[in-house]
C-alpha cells in the first residue's frame, strides 16, 4: 500500500503477488485488503473493468471494511455513477469507528448534490462538519447550498469559515462575488471579482464571472 501511494507500480505489485501466496492463511480482512490493493493499483494503471472486479471482490470478501467499500465509492463516483457511489457511501458513514468518516459523509453529500438531492447533500455536510470542524471542503459546499436558497447570512457564514480554513479557490471566490452583490456590497464584490480575475484567469468561474459583468 505504501507503494501505491507513491505510485511505484512496479513493487506494488511485486509485493501483491507475493501477499496474494498466503491467501490460505489470511483473514477474511487481509484478503479484503489485498483485493483493494490490487483495485488501487489497477485503477492507477487507467485498468478501469479490473479495477472494479477486485474493489467488488474486496467487499464480498469482508463486508466490514470500510477502506475498500470507501475506496469502491470514490471510484464509482469518478466514473459519473453517482447513485452507486452513494450506496456504497451512505454504508461507510454507518460506520462509527472508521476514521474517515467526516469525508465519507462529504462524498455522501456530494453524491447527493449530483443527484439534485440538495436538502439530503447540505445534511450530510453538515454532519461532516459537525464531525470534523476543521474539514474545510464541505462549508463551500453547503455555502453553495444555502446561497442557492436564498439564505445568505447562512452561505456568507460558511463561506467565511472555508476561507479561514482553506484561503480562496476559484469557486469560493466566485461565489463571494454573488453573494456580496446581493447583499449589496458592490465594492466588495468588485474586490473579489478582481481576485478572482488576476490569480484564477483561467478557470471556468472566472469565465462566468466575466460574463456576469455584462448583465
Amino acid at each position: 500500500m505504501q507503494y501505491i501511494g507513491t505510485k511505484n507500480r512496479d513493487l506494488a505489485r511485486v509485493h501483491l503477488e507475493k501477499a496474494a501466496q498466503f491467501d490460505s492463511r489470511a483473514t477474511r480482512t487481509q484478503m479484503s485488503q489485498l483485493h483493494n490493493g490490487y483495485a488501487l493499483l489497477y485503477q492507477m494503471e487507467q485498468e478501469m473493468v479490473l479495477a472494479e472486479s477486485h474493489y467488488r471482490k474486496a467487499i464480498v470478501r469482508d463486508k466490514t471494511d470500510s477502506m475498500a467499500r470507501y475506496n469502491f465509492s470514490a471510484f464509482l463516483f469518478n466514473q459519473g455513477r453517482f447513485e452507486e457511489s452513494l450506496k456504497q457511501m451512505v454504508l461507510v458513514s454507518e460506520d462509527l469507528s472508521y476514521e474517515r468518516r467526516p469525508q465519507a459523509f462529504y462524498i455522501v453529500g456530494l453524491c447527493h448534490s449530483k443527484l439534485e438531492q440538495q436538502d439530503q447533500a447540505l445534511e450530510s455536510f453538515e454532519k461532516a462538519t459537525q464531525l470534523t470542524p476543521r474539514f474545510a471542503a464541505p462549508y463551500l459546499e453547503a455555502a453553495e447550498i444555502y446561497f442557492a436558497q436564498k439564505r445568505y447570512p447562512r452561505a456568507k457564514n460558511a463561506l467565511d469559515q472555508y476561507a479561514f480554513l482553506a484561503g480562496s479557490t476559484a469557486k469560493s471566490l466566485w461565489l463571494a462575488v454573488r453573494l456580496e452583490d446581493r447583499f449589496g456590497n458592490r465594492d466588495a464584490a468588485s474586490s473579489q471579482g478582481l481576485q478572482l480575475k488576476n490569480v484564477f484567469p483561467y478557470s471556468k468561474e472566472n469565465l462566468e464571472y466575466q460574463e456576469w459583468l455584462k448583465r
